[in-house]
């Protein structure tokens, strides 16, 4: 667990025209030494981060890198009850969080690295280093557990919120229970685990994992995979990013903790990409399958599993069965 140290933030500023610097102006620029540069240049390599080196030119980014900035990101949520914290590696951003069960205040943890980063039914979530946004908030509710049953679905309408400035050509579509699709393709997924306390809290730790200036995975996803520099064909700013994030996601989660679900269905409606789909939902050890009929007041799916008679499913994975 590494807080993200600000000469490496300064260092990707500095590298981020793709043009040569010199390990001696840079450290001029960063008030360290030639050798703490060389030592963080290495370890931005260590990360998979290419570096062009050339004696007497210095040194070189093959690709823009500019790291997160905990400072900007604090700086651009205007709710000061929200502790941000930005780190350089972590396990899982999720597995922090659990060390702050019992605060009444929401807390939000990103990392620029997950070394054992989960999506849901325990899948391994492919994170490399400055690419993407792996982002968690953990969110106190004056709920009991069983009325949390369609946060999944209030947390995919808050990441669609936030992604509303870069204005997508295409078409971002919501697959229940957790998935943003875009092109047929995941562009961004979620993790929720719900914590119960004696007292009637409850709190929800909600780990979004978004792809954003990835162009390939080395092989590690399983599965068709889009992101933002994919769909926009150019560099997303992440700080700016992560401040609509957190901005949305505690817009939409107050409302829900204060409204219950009913407010959000329509807005789900319009961007269910199972609806009048014939549908195949894994859940445990069942298989069902049946016709997508939206969502209900509670979030739960609803299935035609049989000619007029639509099921209520709260939990499970699902696809779309081509006919």
């Amino acid at each position: 667990m590494k807080k993200l140290p600000k000469t490496l933030i300064e260092l990707t500023h500095i590298l981020s025209d793709l043009a040569y610097h010199d390990g001696d102006t840079i450290g001029q620029k960063l008030g360290i030494t030639r050798s703490a540069v060389w030592k963080a240049i290495k370890k931005l390599e260590e990360y998979g981060t290419k570096i062009d080196s050339i004696k007497g030119k210095g040194y070189a980014l093959s690709e823009p890198l500019l790291l997160l900035d905990e400072h900007l990101i604090q700086q651009g949520v205007p709710h000061k009850n929200i502790t941000i914290e930005v780190f350089e590696s972590l396990e899982s951003t999720n597995s922090y969080l659990k060390g702050f069960v019992g605060n009444i205040t929401p807390r939000v943890c990103i990392a620029e690295y997950q070394t054992q980063g989960r999506g849901r039914l325990n899948r391994r979530w492919y994170s490399p280093f400055g690419k993407n946004i792996y982002l968690s908030i953990l969110y106190p509710f004056e709920k009991d557990m069983s009325e949390l049953v369609g946060l999944s679905t209030i947390v995919s309408l808050a990441i669609v919120d936030a992604l509303q400035d870069l204005q997508l050509a295409q078409q971002i579509f919501l697959k229940w229970p957790n998935d943003i699709i875009v092109k047929q393709k995941k562009l961004s997924g979620s993790l929720i685990e719900i914590i119960s306390e004696a007292n009637g809290l409850s709190y929800a730790i909600i780990g979004i994992g978004l792809n954003v200036n990835m162009i390939n995975d080395d092989n590690h996803i399983n599965q068709s995979w889009t992101s933002l520099k994919q769909l926009l064909n150019q560099d997303v700013d992440r700080n700016k990013l992560c401040i609509s994030l957190i901005n949305s996601l505690t817009t939409y989660l107050k409302k829900f903790n204060q409204e219950g679900f009913n407010p959000f269905k329509t807005e789900w409606e319009q961007r269910d990409m199972l609806l009048n789909k014939k549908v195949k939902l894994v859940s445990g050890n069942n298989i069902i399958s049946g016709y997508g009929r939206g969502i209900n007041n509670q979030g739960n799916l609803m299935l035609e599993v049989e000619k007029g008679y639509i099921k209520p499913f709260s939990s499970g994975d699902t696809t779309i069965i081509k006919e």
